[in-house]
Protein backbone atom coordinates (compact mmCIF):
# COMPACT_ATOMS: atom_id res chain seq x y z
CA UNK A 1 0.00 0.00 0.00
CA UNK A 2 0.91 3.31 -1.05
CA UNK A 3 2.18 5.91 1.83
CA UNK A 4 -0.34 8.39 1.99
CA UNK A 5 0.60 12.15 2.78
CA UNK A 6 -1.75 13.64 5.89
CA UNK A 7 -4.12 16.19 4.78
CA UNK A 8 -2.98 19.57 5.65
CA UNK A 9 -7.00 20.51 6.20
CA UNK A 10 -10.54 18.55 5.99
CA UNK A 11 -13.73 19.58 5.09
CA UNK A 12 -15.82 19.60 7.87
CA UNK A 13 -18.79 16.68 8.42
CA UNK A 14 -21.94 18.60 7.44
CA UNK A 15 -25.58 18.21 9.37
CA UNK A 16 -28.27 16.78 6.80
CA UNK A 17 -32.01 17.28 6.99
CA UNK A 18 -34.23 14.19 7.70
CA UNK A 19 -37.48 14.15 7.64
CA UNK A 20 -38.71 12.44 10.81
CA UNK A 21 -36.75 12.65 14.12
CA UNK A 22 -34.59 9.15 14.90
CA UNK A 23 -32.92 7.06 17.44
CA UNK A 24 -30.29 3.90 16.73
CA UNK A 25 -27.33 2.84 18.47
CA UNK A 26 -25.59 2.87 15.88
CA UNK A 27 -25.77 6.96 15.61
CA UNK A 28 -24.03 9.27 17.90
CA UNK A 29 -25.78 13.29 18.68
CA UNK A 30 -24.71 16.20 20.05
CA UNK A 31 -26.70 19.06 21.14
CA UNK A 32 -26.56 22.13 18.39
CA UNK A 33 -24.48 25.01 20.00
CA UNK A 34 -24.41 28.35 18.98
CA UNK A 35 -20.33 28.59 18.29
CA UNK A 36 -18.00 28.71 15.52
CA UNK A 37 -17.11 25.98 13.19
CA UNK A 38 -13.55 24.60 13.46
CA UNK A 39 -11.47 21.95 12.06
CA UNK A 40 -8.28 21.16 13.48
CA UNK A 41 -5.53 19.00 12.21
CA UNK A 42 -2.66 18.42 13.69
CA UNK A 43 0.81 17.80 11.32
CA UNK A 44 2.84 14.73 11.80
CA UNK A 45 5.10 16.88 14.30
CA UNK A 46 2.21 17.18 16.44
CA UNK A 47 1.15 21.51 15.27
CA UNK A 48 -2.35 22.52 15.39
CA UNK A 49 -3.48 24.09 12.36
CA UNK A 50 -6.80 25.51 12.97
CA UNK A 51 -9.02 26.20 9.87
CA UNK A 52 -13.08 27.26 9.42
CA UNK A 53 -15.64 25.45 7.82
CA UNK A 54 -14.62 27.27 4.71
CA UNK A 55 -11.32 26.19 4.62
CA UNK A 56 -9.59 29.91 5.73
CA UNK A 57 -6.75 29.27 8.68
CA UNK A 58 -7.79 30.52 11.78
CA UNK A 59 -4.92 30.37 14.36
CA UNK A 60 -4.58 33.94 14.56
CA UNK A 61 -8.64 34.38 15.36
CA UNK A 62 -8.36 31.87 18.70
CA UNK A 63 -5.07 31.96 19.39
CA UNK A 64 -6.23 30.99 22.98
CA UNK A 65 -8.00 27.59 21.51
CA UNK A 66 -4.75 26.89 19.34
CA UNK A 67 -3.14 27.27 22.14
CA UNK A 68 -4.92 25.04 24.32
CA UNK A 69 -5.25 22.54 21.77
CA UNK A 70 -1.22 22.16 21.14
CA UNK A 71 -1.02 20.39 24.60
CA UNK A 72 -3.09 17.22 23.38
CA UNK A 73 -0.33 16.01 22.23
CA UNK A 74 -2.00 14.94 18.89
CA UNK A 75 -0.09 13.94 15.65
CA UNK A 76 -1.49 13.10 12.64
CA UNK A 77 -5.08 13.92 13.51
CA UNK A 78 -7.89 15.33 12.85
CA UNK A 79 -10.90 17.08 15.10
CA UNK A 80 -14.19 18.54 14.29
CA UNK A 81 -16.10 20.93 16.53
CA UNK A 82 -17.34 23.86 17.75
CA UNK A 83 -15.25 26.71 19.55
CA UNK A 84 -18.57 27.93 21.70
CA UNK A 85 -17.75 30.78 24.57
CA UNK A 86 -20.31 30.54 27.23
CA UNK A 87 -21.36 33.08 30.05
CA UNK A 88 -21.20 33.06 33.91
CA UNK A 89 -24.12 29.92 33.93
CA UNK A 90 -22.55 27.72 31.62
CA UNK A 91 -24.49 29.17 28.64
CA UNK A 92 -23.32 29.18 25.20
CA UNK A 93 -23.18 32.72 24.02
CA UNK A 94 -22.47 33.50 19.96
CA UNK A 95 -22.31 37.62 20.77
CA UNK A 96 -19.21 36.84 23.73
CA UNK A 97 -17.31 34.84 21.34
CA UNK A 98 -18.48 37.18 18.30
CA UNK A 99 -17.31 39.87 20.72
CA UNK A 100 -14.08 37.98 21.44
CA UNK A 101 -12.56 37.96 17.89
CA UNK A 102 -13.33 41.68 17.62
CA UNK A 103 -11.74 43.22 20.61
CA UNK A 104 -8.94 40.56 21.04
CA UNK A 105 -10.29 39.93 24.32
CA UNK A 106 -11.02 35.75 25.64
CA UNK A 107 -13.90 34.62 26.88
CA UNK A 108 -13.53 31.32 26.07
CA UNK A 109 -10.06 30.62 27.97
CA UNK A 110 -11.32 29.23 31.24
CA UNK A 111 -13.13 26.77 29.66
CA UNK A 112 -10.69 25.35 27.44
CA UNK A 113 -8.26 25.36 30.15
CA UNK A 114 -10.75 22.84 31.95
CA UNK A 115 -11.20 20.61 28.65
CA UNK A 116 -7.75 19.99 27.90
Amino acid sequence: MANKTFPESAPPMMANSVKEPFDSPDWIFEIKLDGYRAIIVFDAAGKPHLWSRNGLPSEQKFPTVAKAVSRLKLRSSVLDGEIVAVDENGIPRFQLLQHSWESGRTYVKRRIANLV
